[in-house]
């Protein structure tokens, strides 16, 4: 399948970097190899010793038309990046790489997954957490518990952090692994 919150194998990864897109992605032609800005305007602003990184979305990115859209363009934004984290962090997804996410830290994201574990509740997408918020609609901020001096590299991850959009996977529901919809090149 191609979903990047559920997907764990390489091949299906190898795929889903070219489907979505993440923030940032690597220059290897540079020497050295360098982080260079991928759907993100610039660079992050980082702040608080590395644990605050403000990170701007380029305006006038679309998700490939599909019919969850309504038959309008829809534009990529911060709140897609946003909930493309959450989903991670929610446990109906059920998402092989909830561990590696959760080492991020993100303040107040391993509450809202306690919640949501919680016999008979859900996971609320709409909840604000303090680490993870569209400022605006192309600002995404994170706060971290730790300063991670290195974050930046994690959101390169285009396989794993690609953006989704939300009316796709809802939708899609449990069929979401046959319908990749992203802003990448197919």
């Amino acid at each position: 399948g191609f979903d990047p919150a559920q997907i764990s194998d390489y091949y299906s990864r190898t795929a889903t970097e070219n489907i979505f897109d993440a923030l940032y992605r690597y220059d290897y032609l540079a020497r050295p190899a360098k982080v260079v800005p991928g759907v993100a305007q610039g660079m992050p602003v980082i702040a608080d010793d590395f644990k605050t990184f403000i990170v701007k979305v380029k305006p006038g990115i679309y998700f490939a038309d599909d019919p969850a859209f309504g038959g309008k363009k829809r534009e990529l934004t911060a709140q897609d990046f946003v909930y493309t984290f959450k989903r991670i962090f929610d446990p109906k997804t059920k998402s092989p790489i909830y561990s590696d996410v959760e080492e991020l830290k993100l303040r107040g994201m391993d509450t809202l997954r306690r919640d949501a574990e919680k016999p008979g509740a859900s996971f609320n997408y709409d909840t604000d957490v303090e680490g993870l918020r569209a400022l605006d609609r192309y600002t995404i901020q994170f706060k971290l518990q730790e300063s991670q001096p290195r974050f930046v590299y994690r959101l390169t991850e285009a396989s794993v952090l690609g953006a989704v959009a939300r009316e796709v996977v809802e939708k899609y529901g449990d069929k979401i692994m046959e319908h990749p919809v992203g802003t990448g090149p197919f």
